[in-house]
């Protein structure tokens, strides 16, 4: 009866809390979920995380400063690895990018509405209970449907992110790689890419 009594209460005990919610943990535990939201260049963005256990779906809507361009995509994060406070977790997404083709930060932008898929890796680790490290390697590629083109954008990623208390955390982020864009018949053009990012994330449960 007491074996029966003890095996039932670790079954039902639930996975610890892991702090963070902007970019840590690398993917959710189950039956968690959080808002985040983040400031810098070139991107600022909103977003919703759920874990589901298996995978966690991240919903994101974003908007380029630079390029003057609106992105919606959803994610797919696949926690692979976890031991004590690391997690790592491969990305799959795809979203709808309207770009406006404003050139006033980048000449060689240009307009279209296309898919944006994107594959990506994710790493976190806890160091202590209200500090957690991440690390990114991020792949999007912007395909135009309403004119022949790409622009491919692979870039890695470091930052950290704070318990601020309750359920808050703030993240802070840094990435930096190159961006090829090809547009019609116009040769491939290459050039470095970088981004900060200054997010705050609230666990909801």
């Amino acid at each position: 009866m007491i074996p029966a009594l003890l095996i039932s209460l670790l079954a039902a005990t639930p996975e610890p809390r892991t702090t963070g919610g902007a970019a840590a943990p690398a993917a959710l535990p189950a039956g968690t979920n959080a808002l985040y939201g983040f400031v810098g260049a070139p991107e600022v963005a909103v977003g919703y995380r759920q874990g589901f256990g298996v995978l966690e779906l991240d919903g994101r809507a974003s908007f380029n400063l630079f390029k003057v361009s609106f992105i919606g995509d959803v994610a797919l994060k696949f926690p692979v690895y976890q031991r004590q406070g690391l997690r790592l977790a491969p990305l799959l997404s795809l979203g709808v990018e309207f770009n406006t083709g404003a050139t006033y930060f980048d000449l060689t932008n240009f307009d279209f509405i296309g898919l944006r898929p994107r594959v990506g890796f994710l790493a976190s680790y806890a160091f202590t209970e209200t500090i957690s490290g991440v690390a990114q390697l991020d792949l999007p590629v912007s395909v135009a449907l309403t004119t022949r083109g790409f622009v491919v954008t692979p870039t890695v990623g470091v930052g950290a992110e704070f318990h601020l208390g309750g359920g808050f955390s703030l993240l802070l982020a840094g990435l930096v790689g190159f961006e090829a864009t090809q547009e019609a018949r116009n040769p491939t053009f290459y050039r470095a890419a970088w981004g900060a990012r200054l997010g705050v994330g609230y666990r909801l449960f």
